[in-house]
This record gives structure tokens, C-alpha cells and sequence, in this order.
């Protein structure tokens, strides 16, 4: 987007009027425009898996989360002028955005195979796609990555014949009208879909297909928060809370070694 977007302060359980990082108040910069990860519900609040993340995790440091409806290409300029103290909103983990913030990995998405659940064949590998019509949203970078594997899982056979459409709710349309044999989408997009279909759809896929860790973000330097965070993502695992969060939105947690992989430590 062109423009700058101003950002809408949402408060979890009541208005504040502290905004300093002082306080009891956690402000979080969230796209709220990205279901199932962030979005507004039916009533206006805040909602999805980042939402629900960061009020457990405000509830362990003793804070209530304030969200700043923040469009994504805003988030970490708005995180650095100190409009926000944390960034929630599935932000890839990335070589070039750690020199502008600092992470807490916290879950790793990736894409599912979508396929209708009455199927003989159940699709539950990349290679099982060989030969295949797949409907994937357009611009999404599995489509290229899909269309690579002619030289890579489909090298000998039929590629994938990807086909591309404007919505990810088109895309899943086909795959219940036959169109196409499968749809690979986002992990948790795909469990939304499919829990909308009443059973007529299944994600079939054993494992994440092309993951990427995903991180909360801090300012860089933030070290007194980020500890923090990382402590009260700690007493989640331990819980149990993090386990159930990542389960209902169809999440693995993150791979430290990926982690270190793409930030080079």
C-alpha cells in the first residue's frame, strides 16, 4: 500500500489512556486484517492465534495488551518511532528484517495440502502432487516453489499443473466443485477452511510443507522486554497453553536450528 494508514488502538478488556511502555499497558502493533492469525471478530476485538498468544503472555509479565490495528508494511517503522512496544502479526523471521528488530520465535508456519475427504488418494507429500491440479492463491510463493519441483520431487514425472486464484476462498470453492485435486495454502488457513466445509474437506498433509519460522518482535536493544517475553513464552510451554494454542491453529513450534539458519548464528 502507497499510503499510510493511521493505526486503531483496541484495548482487550477495557480503554487506558497509558500509551508509554511504562505501565501496565503491552502496546502490540498487529495487522488485524489476517484470519486466522489476526483479525476483528463479530463484536470488534481483537482475534486469532497472534491475539490470543499475546494475551496469555501479557497475563504472565503483568500487563493488559493494547492493540494498534497496524497495516503489515507499517509495523516495524511504527515499532521503531515507539507508537508500539510489540509486534504480533506472523512476521516471517528473516536475515534482513533482524537487522531492524530483535525476535521471539514463536511458532513456524508453513502450507497444508487441502483434499476433498472422500478421495481415494490421499495427497499427504509434495511428491504425491506430481501430476496434479493444485489451486493455490495467486501471487503466494508456494505456487513458485511448487512449479520448481519439476526439477526437484516431480523430476521423472508429470509437474504440478498450479493453478492460480484471486482468493484463497476461490481457490478452496474449486477444490469442492472438482476443478482442481487438491489446494495447498497457509497451515492455518487451511484448518479454517476445511472446519467450515462440515467434513467435505480434509487436510491431508503429514507435515508442514515449505516452513518458515515466525517471530514476535521487539526494537532492537529492547533487551528488558524481549527477556521478559521469552520467560512468559517459557511458562506457556510449560503449561501447556502453548501447546494447545499451536494445536487449534493447526502451528508447529519453531526449529531453533532453522532459526539460527536464516540469522546466521
Amino acid at each position: 500500500m502507497g499510503t499510510v494508514l493511521a493505526t486503531l488502538v483496541l484495548t482487550a478488556c477495557g480503554g487506558s489512556e497509558d500509551s508509554g511502555q511504562s505501565g501496565d499497558v503491552l502496546r502490540v502493533g498487529s495487522d488485524l486484517t489476517y484470519p486466522p492469525y489476526a483479525y476483528l471478530d463479530d463484536e470488534g476485538e481483537p482475534a486469532g492465534f497472534d491475539a490470543e498468544m499475546v494475551r496469555a503472555l501479557a497475563a504472565e509479565i503483568g500487563k493488559e495488551p493494547e492493540f494498534q490495528d497496524t497495516r503489515f508494511e507499517q509495523l516495524i517503522p511504527n515499532l521503531q518511532s515507539g507508537q508500539f512496544d510489540l509486534i504480533a502479526s506472523a512476521l516471517y523471521i528473516t536475515t534482513d528484517r533482524a537487522t531492524e528488530v530483535d525476535y521471539i520465535p514463536y511458532f513456524t508456519t508453513g502450507n497444508s495440502i487441502v483434499g476433498a475427504a472422500d478421495a481415494a488418494d490421499k495427497l499427504t507429500v509434495i511428491g504425491d502432487l506430481c501430476g496434479k491440479t493444485v489451486g493455490v492463491i495467486k501471487g503466494a510463493a508456494v505456487a513458485d516453489s511448487m512449479r520448481q519441483e519439476a526439477n526437484g520431487a516431480c523430476q521423472g514425472s508429470e509437474p504440478i499443473d498450479v493453478r492460480e486464484f484471486p482468493t484463497d476462498p476461490e481457490a478452496t470453492q474449486a477444490l469442492l466443485s472438482g476443478q482442481v485435486d487438491a489446494e495447498v495454502t497457509d497451515a492455518a488457513v487451511a484448518k479454517v477452511a476445511v472446519d467450515k466445509t462440515s467434513g467435505e474437506l480434509e487436510i491431508t498433509s503429514d507435515e508442514l510443507l515449505y516452513p518458515i519460522p515466525v517471530g514476535l518482535a521487539v526494537e532492537r536493544g529492547n533487551d528488558a522486554l524481549a527477556t521478559k517475553i521469552r520467560e512468559a513464552l517459557d511458562k506457556l510451554r510449560a503449561s501447556g497453553k502453548y501447546q494447545e494454542l499451536l494445536d487449534k491453529y493447526n502451528l508447529k513450534a519453531p526449529d531453533q536450528a532453522e532459526v539460527d539458519k536464516i540469522l546466521g548464528d
